[in-house]
């Protein structure tokens, strides 16, 4: 029996699910095809961070947009999202100070909510700081944390409750393309039939491309993290990037911080191959980062470890856009940063899908076809890649 719909879309992680709610807001009848159960990849282990401080301007606009829908989750999408308000500071090494002061000047014209502070003024957000290295950070004191999994569910809930269509266990086999067009493809659960095709497939999205006879150049990152229980002493402090330690950490419910590290990261690994445990020596250097900047979390202990795994590019910059046969597009490769940026990229490409081009913010520097002309994204004041493995240090 066919089925047919106005859009596919393979993936229902926080990508997928918002592109599916936003095509359904605009009246289309999208189906959210996924091998396993909502969020079961990279947003099931998301650590959740809202923060709009990046390099490259096209990322720090889709983040304020994504953060409009956050702070307004139930009037703008329905149920929950888990966003708390923690206020967010980014801390960078002083050779890199020119940049975070440039950064923090371009999000403001932008009219995100930011300023430059000072070591004492950490000090007083955050008593248990260790702060004598830090002559200046940005701070965000609307931003902080959300919940990738409950923001997945109520995306898709939202979009089911405007048409949409969600069929979960279905693995994609294989592309139903005629005269250079995307009309269906073929899964474990039969054919399904559209002209519109979205492969927002995380991990997987490379394998699934090669389907439809384009090839992009996505590797793995598997990310280690893990919880530690604050000492009642410690208050709930601020979510942060400290790129000067190599690190992030936020605070999560129950007197808990999570933390997890910018370098050694593990590239190349099989998106199917077992999760299993964080690396042998994670949860050590972990533990000994976190108490460089809190340094009474040597009274802590370990709660709990975990990891995930998302798609990695070249550039460490998402993928968006239409390429290979018509009617195919991508919406992957966001390198560990989705999450936060998932409402705007769901508006965008509903955007660029039904109107020809995203209006709200511009997206076409995402383009898929950028690595085959040798172009990579590049932050306008760079801080370098986020991730590092043992050989970039």
């Amino acid at each position: 029996m066919a089925q047919n719909f106005d859009a596919i879309i393979i993936g229902a992680g926080v990508i997928g699910t918002s592109i599916a709610f936003h095509l359904a807001e605009r009246g289309l009848k999208p189906v959210v095809l996924e091998r396993k159960q909502v969020a079961f990849g990279a947003t099931g282990s998301s650590s959740g961070l809202v923060r709009m401080h990046y390099d490259l301007e096209a990322e720090s606009r889709l983040a304020w947009e994504s953060f409009q829908y956050f702070r307004n989750w139930s009037e703008r999408v329905g149920g929950e999202c888990g966003f708390r308000r923690t206020g967010f500071l980014h801390i960078e090494p002083a050779n890199h100070y020119t940049q975070l002061r440039a950064n923090v000047e371009m999000h403001k014209r932008i009219g995100i909510p930011t300023s430059i502070i000072t070591g004492d003024d950490v000090k007083k957000l955050s008593p248990s700081f260790k702060t004598d290295d830090i002559e200046i950070a940005a701070y965000e004191p609307e931003s902080g944390y959300a919940d990738a999994t409950l923001t997945a569910n109520s995306f898709l809930s939202a979009a089911k409750e405007r048409g949409a269509v969600y069929q979960q266990d279905c693995e994609v086999l294989g592309a139903e393309i005629t005269a250079g067009k995307v009309i269906g493809i073929k899964t474990s659960r039969g054919n399904f039939f559209a002209p519109i095709t979205i492969n927002a497939a995380g991990a997987w999205a490379s394998k699934v491309s090669e389907l439809f006879g384009f090839h992009i150049p996505l590797d793995t990152w598997t990310h280690d993290v893990i919880h530690i229980r604050r000492p009642s002493h410690i208050e709930e402090h601020l979510t942060v990037i400290d790129s000067s330690l190599g690190m992030y950490f936020r605070p999560d419910s129950g007197d808990l911080t999570l933390v997890a590290l910018e370098d050694d990261s593990r590239m190349g690994e099989p998106p199917e191959a077992d999760l299993g445990y964080v690396a042998k020596d994670f949860v050590e250097r972990a533990i000994d980062r976190i108490c460089l900047r809190i340094p009474a979390m040597e009274e802590g202990s370990l709660h709990s470890s975990h990891l995930g795994r998302d798609g990695l590019t070249p550039d460490q910059r998402a993928i968006l856009g239409q390429a290979g046969p018509q009617g195919y597009y991508l919406a992957t490769g966001f390198s560990g940063t989705g999450f936060k940026l998932s409402p705007a990229i769901g508006m965008c490409m509903s955007e660029l899908i039904l109107d020809g081009k995203s209006k709200r913010v511009d997206i076409s520097g995402f383009d898929p076809l950028r690595f085959e002309r040798g172009e990579h994204l590049k932050g306008e004041n760079d801080y370098g890649f986020i991730w590092r493995d043992s050989a970039s240090k």
